[in-house]
């Protein structure tokens, strides 16, 4: 959709907020300084970026501002109090965009090899979804899949918890678990459950050659039977007496920087 003017911008913005337009236009908001100004130095595909008038004199926003005009991007100045209803925090920075959907691959990230990949069933939670993809940023995943019923990447809750890696990791949405498990199996790699029932404890596997693939599962019912059966193995964390498990974002960055620290060169 072609936008021309500030009144246009935050009409398209609008409408955003809600996941059936982003779905439609395949476009998402982007909120505040510093994801702004990371969207813009990774060279997210941004469409248009639009500041509120009462930050145009603060440091920050004349940077972005610089970096808008060096990528030729549309940049529109707009009334504080219109920004503000469009923003999703309770203290608006006065800075938003919007960005086309990142295009990946799944045939490139699904190769053979050395490959970490992870795999979510159903996660419900905005923030454990955006700090999962923020972990697997840090340890250099290779893809992220989210099954049906999972939150949307898009939410922006979620972009907020990613920090930003939301533009460094291939995620993609709504994907038929039973079929990429079996789909990585073929191309060698091994398939992972972080299961509480498992026997097996995660730090005794040897995750340090091959391709892998963690799975993890919704925050109260876990990982659904169907998938469990499909996998090569289960793992658990170990707790103390009367602890269950852990929530889903601490269980899946641990299972991978241990996988981080095993493949680590100088350990």
């Amino acid at each position: 959709m072609e936008i021309k003017t500030s009144k246009q911008a935050i009409k398209f913005a609008r409408c955003l907020k809600k996941r059936k337009y982003r779905e439609l236009y395949k476009n998402f908001l982007i909120e505040g300084v510093n994801f702004v100004e990371d969207a813009l130095i990774n060279e997210a595909p941004l469409d248009f970026v639009m500041v509120a008038e009462n930050k145009l004199h603060s440091q920050k926003c004349k940077e972005i501002m610089e970096q808008a005009r060096l990528q030729q991007l549309p940049l529109f100045f707009v009334k504080d109090e219109l920004l503000a209803k469009i923003s999703d925090t309770e203290t608006p920075q006065g800075v938003l965009a919007v960005c086309s959907m990142p295009v990946w691959g799944e045939e490139q990230v699904i190769k053979e090899g050395d490959g970490l990949l992870v795999a979510l069933d159903g996660l419900q939670d905005p923030g454990n979804l955006g700090t999962i993809i923020r972990s697997a940023a840090g340890v250099g995943v290779s893809g992220v899949f989210l099954g049906d019923g999972t939150v949307d990447l898009f939410n922006p809750k979620v972009l907020r918890a990613t920090m930003g890696a939301v533009f460094r990791v291939p995620v993609f949405q709504q994907v038929e678990l039973i079929t990429l498990i079996r789909k990585v199996k073929e191309a060698g790699f091994v398939t992972i459950a972080a299961d509480p029932r498992a026997d097996r404890k995660y730090y005794h596997w040897d995750f340090r050659k091959g391709g892998h693939l963690i799975l993890i599962g919704n925050e109260s019912r876990g990982i659904r039977a169907e998938l469990l059966d499909l996998v090569d193995l289960r793992v658990r964390i170990p707790l103390t007496e009367g602890v269950e498990s852990l929530n889903a974002a601490v269980a899946a960055s641990l299972i991978l920087y241990e996988i981080f620290r095993q493949r680590d060169p100088n350990e």
